[in-house]
């Protein structure tokens, strides 16, 4: 898919805005120049709403400006036109999407939204032709909504696929396989897979109906649970959906506060905040580590002997004085009986039949029969609590001594969540402060971000519980499964099912096997470009004896992983700077959409924020190299303010096919130097490069820098 232009009404700033995109393979580049809080992100999330409704926009969000009247219906259109190659004919065809709601504005955020229509039209030589059935799939062939994240990425949410922390693990790590996996195609193979899974349960339970009752209701149990599991990963599912679109509405407030300057001392109080949630993230990673290790100590048998040492030490000197009684190892009742059958003592004295000694030793042979249970079973625990004593002194993996460890990780555990209150207690303290900015649109952001905190709160605790009874459902199955093969074992089966039924299993761990392959061959290519693109962006050097990072990779649990010289890796949240974070997440991105051979745009908001000098230009280079002779086309759409153009507009001149400036007349006077005359804040298209100014979008201290272009009346 080609996305060719785009025509905007009405949403957010963006009353009426019309946009090209280039096309063309040697000079792949769209550039569209706009400063902060000149409508970047709203194109972003406007282009968004246009493909996928409500589904592609921050749960909440609302369309129209805060400066359109209450009451008063607005309507809002996104109008999208592309080429893609017709899946049926091959050849190029032309479309164009339309999305249109009405949005009744209220006060402060608050809004009424109905009545969203939209239209798929293609372009025929009769003219346009509405396509009326399929457009969702239409819409998912081109650009899947759960690849949303991908196609249009904002570039100051990098941490999404590399963010570390308690919550952020999981999510982090289920954003990276669900690209790999949606991006490359393997639907239709999980759908093999899925349906070969309920064929072989199908042909369990034909085969369990000709056994026993037993077996019935063992399978029964097994089909219940697996049913209750197949829900539960629902939930899940659902459940992650809901905290990914809360936290993009959080993102998109946060952002909005962080851009607000001079109001009392909000800066400061955001960087702290950032800097508490940043050492909260860390610490919750940490207490995770404690936690386990402390689960793996409660387990070992180390320390349950060590807590029953003084037990065994008594029970163990109880039994030495019975050993030194010679009560035990007992006497062997087969060593009597064999004299006896040989009439001969093993003193050498007669055991003839009628003979006293023969009396005497069937008397032992009989008291030891009553005995000899007991006195083995005493002979037996002698022996293991010999054993146990040494195990229960003897030192851990790390060094020290049982009680030694023990002490260590509850001191580790107590100091981290004496750590993690302290620091929840400041990041309650700063927020709170800025809750009492009295400035009316700071608190309305502040009251929503701590409402929509709330909610993922909420969403934490209901993930944890599904999450925890899902895990639960797991063992059960284990346990129904395995009395399922018991009770087979046991029963007469029909020999064709159970052929059947065999072939069938093998069938699902044949597809299994093939589609984890197909992963696993997938993750290593995307892994190795990744690295290749990440280290020509950086400017790292593995082989050098001053490189900081000699690699990246992703790891079997779609983690991306950072390498250093000295063998361990780095914390991406942490321990990397803003540039290299970016330049990590771009590219992760461009090898998938390389691996995957998708010819779709990629459209980037802000992507040179936090870098500079050599690594901005190479990244911008990498990025927007032009497609050769065998290579795959594709577009590169990137939103830039003027100091992410700077000191490289000869790149830009030569890569970009076209570039457009947005303005916002909110800028005059402080910075747009020209009254528009609007009255009300609005953004607007003229056609100067990354080069020139005109009346529209002129600002201060521009002209020293760039060519002043006549505006087209």
């Amino acid at each position: 898919m080609r996305l060719e232009s785009a025509r905007i009404r009405n949403f957010k700033l963006l009353e009426d805005v019309a946009l090209q995109f280039s096309s063309d393979l040697l000079r792949p580049l769209t550039v569209i120049r706009a400063e902060n809080g000149s409508g970047k992100t709203s194109i972003l999330y406007a282009l968004r709403w246009g493909m996928y409704g409500e589904e592609g926009i921050p749960s909440g969000m609302r369309l129209t400006s805060t400066a359109k009247p209450p009451g008063q219906p607005v309507l809002v259109q996104v109008s999208l036109e592309f080429t893609r190659i017709d899946p049926f004919s091959d050849a190029e065809a032309r479309y164009r999407l339309i999305r249109t709601c009405e949005e009744i504005p209220e006060e402060g955020d608050s809004y009424d939204r109905r009545n969203e229509r939209r239209r798929l039209l293609r372009w025929t030589e009769k003219g346009e032709e509405d396509i009326v059935e399929g457009i969702d799939g239409w819409i998912s062939a081109m650009l899947p909504l759960n690849l949303a994240d991908v196609f249009f990425t904002n570039g100051d949410d990098v941490q999404r696929f590399i963010s570390s922390g308690q919550q952020a693990e999981r999510e982090r790590q289920e954003a990276v396989h669900k690209t790999i996996r949606q991006l490359l195609g393997l639907d239709e193979v999980e759908s093999a897979e899925k349906h070969l899974v309920s064929v072989a349960r199908k042909m369990k339970r034909e085969l369990t109906a000709t056994g026993s009752e037993d077996l019935k209701t063992a399978q029964d149990n097994l089909d219940k649970v697996e049913g209750e599991i197949t829900e539960q990963k629902e939930n899940l599912s659902t459940i992650n959906h809901r905290i990914a679109k809360v936290d993009e509405q959080i993102r998109l407030d946060e952002r909005e506060l962080d851009s607000i300057k001079g109001v009392g001392d909000l800066d400061a109080i955001q960087e702290r905040i950032h800097a508490l949630e940043k050492d909260i993230r860390h610490l919750e990673g940490e207490d995770i580590d404690i936690r386990k290790q402390m689960k793996e100590h409660l387990r070992s048998e180390a320390l349950s002997k060590w807590f029953i040492e003084d037990k065994l030490q008594s029970g163990l000197a109880k039994l030495n004085e019975l050993a030194d009684r010679n009560v035990i190892p007992g006497t062997s009742i087969e060593v009597l009986i064999d004299r006896l059958q040989l009439g001969l003592c093993i003193c050498g004295e007669d055991l003839e039949v009628g003979h006293p000694r023969r009396t005497h030793v069937q008397n032992l042979i009989e008291e030891q029969r009553q005995i000899a249970p007991r006195i083995q079973q005493l002979t037996s625990l002698w022996h293991e609590a010999r054993n146990s004593i040494k195990p229960a002194r003897a030192a851990v993996d790390d060094g020290g001594s049982v009680s030694e460890r023990v002490v260590s990780l509850m001191d580790r555990f107590t100091q981290c969540r004496d750590r993690q209150r302290q620091k929840n207690a400041d990041l309650r303290n700063e927020r709170e402060k800025r809750e009492q900015i009295d400035e009316e649109r700071i608190q309305g952001l502040t009251q929503r971000v701590h409402s929509n905190r709330g909610k993922r709160s909420k969403f934490d605790q209901e993930y944890g519980q599904i999450n925890g009874h899902f895990q639960e459902l797991e063992e059960r199955r284990q346990l129904c499964a395995k009395r399922v093969t018991k009770e087979e074992s046991k029963a007469t089966l029909s020999k064709t099912l159970r052929r059947r039924s065999s072939v069938a299993s093998d069938l699902v761990k044949l597809t299994k096997g093939t589609l984890d392959r197909l992963k696993s061959i997938y993750v290593k290519r995307v892994s190795a470009r990744m690295n290749e693109l990440f280290l020509d962006i950086v400017g790292s050097d593995p082989t050098a004896d001053t490189t900081v990072f000699t690699g990246v990779s992703i790891n079997e649990k779609y983690d991306i992983v950072i390498h250093t010289l000295e063998g361990r890796t780095l914390d991406a949240n942490t321990e990397l700077n803003g540039a290299s974070q970016r330049a990590l997440t771009l590219s992760f991105i461009w090898a998938l959409m390389e691996v995957a051979e998708r010819e779709a745009p990629r459209i980037i908001d802000t992507p040179l924020g936090m870098t500079s000098g050599a690594v901005k230009q190479r990244m911008v280079e990498i990025l927007t190299k032009p497609v050769d002779f065998n290579g795959l086309p594709y577009q590169v759409v990137l939103f830039m303010t003027r100091s992410e153009i700077r000191d490289i507009e000869p790149l830009i001149k030569d890569r970009a096919g076209i570039v457009t400036t947005l303005t916002c007349s909110k800028d005059y006077p402080v910075d747009l130097i020209n009254d528009w005359g609007t009255g009300i804040p609005i953004v607007r298209v003229c056609e100067c490069n990354h080069t020139e100014i005109c009346h529209v979008c002129e600002r201060r201290n521009d002209a020293s820098r760039f060519t002043y272009r006549e505006a087209r009346t």
